[in-house]
């Protein structure tokens, strides 16, 4: 296929394109709307396990919530197999670099499968209230809450203002970390006696940060190879995103296990 004339003839017609009408699954937003939506989701959340449940929390004994992380997890669990299923699907079907461009009707498919992703993402926002609810503030890091709102981001400006298989892969390989991830929770929240089940987490981190070397080296290619690239700012923003995310959780890992150990 030649890329080059592809990408060609995608930019010189991307003005004359309508992405989607009234009539399709989802009406695309300008990047100001999409920034509106996004930011009252945000500060919501935000507010939510920084201000008002902590301050709920203040006088009360923590919350066990042993019977509703079980059944949280799990479904974190099954619902990440399947986007993982849907994603592997697709990539089948239509290859890896991402060459059919944003043209309304060849995109119904794949804007149906933004969806469970994009829900994904805001269900793992119930991580850091569950936490919030258990009293484990040790657990409501800069790290934890930059992870949520950058990926919550990600998916609005995906979904809303900019739909586009361009991140079948990325979804991919972190829906699959997250079957390893949720199932590690699953397995933690069940009690003491269950924790030398769990002697992998140290490796968990490890697994994390291959993923993000995996996503990073596959925006740079997808960019570089695709006839219709992201719009500039959209795509450093995810380089961003994910090099950060990378340099945190190994900070994290050296912290909690390289460190810990010299000082044991």
């Amino acid at each position: 296929m030649d890329y080059v004339k592809l990408k060609t003839a995608y930019e010189e017609n991307i003005e004359h394109i309508n992405l989607l009408d009234d009539n399709d699954i989802v009406n695309r937003w300008t990047l100001t709307e999409t920034s509106i939506g996004l930011g009252l989701v945000l500060a919501l959340y935000l507010l939510v396990v920084l201000k008002i449940l902590p301050n709920y929390m203040k006088n009360r004994e923590p919350y066990s919530l042993k019977s509703i992380l079980t059944k949280y997890n799990a479904f974190q669990v099954l619902s990440s197999a399947y986007i993982v299923f849907l994603y592997a699907r697709y990539i089948v079907k239509h290859g890896i670099i991402t060459t059919r461009c944003p043209q309304g009707v060849d995109l119904q498919g794949v804007i149906k499968e933004i969806y469970p992703y994009f829900i994904a993402k805001h269900l793992d926002l119930l991580d850091t209230v569950f936490f919030v609810l258990r009293k484990k503030d040790n657990q409501v890091t800069f790290l934890h809450l930059y992870h949520h709102t950058a990926m919550v981001s990600w998916t609005w400006l995906h979904l809303m203002y900019h739909p586009t298989d361009h991140f079948v892969v990325v979804g991919l390989l972190n829906s699959l970390v997250h079957v390893i991830m949720y199932a590690y929770y699953g397995i933690s929240s069940m009690g003491p006696e269950y924790q030398k089940y769990v002697w992998w987490k140290k490796h968990l981190t490890k697994i994390q940060l291959v993923q993000f070397i995996l996503v990073i080296s596959h925006l740079y290619y997808q960019q570089k190879l695709t006839p219709c690239p992201l719009p500039a700012f959209f795509h450093y923003f995810c380089v961003f995103s994910i090099g950060s995310f990378f340099f945190l959780f190994l900070k994290f890992y050296f912290n909690s296990y390289t460190n810990k150990r010299r000082r044991e």
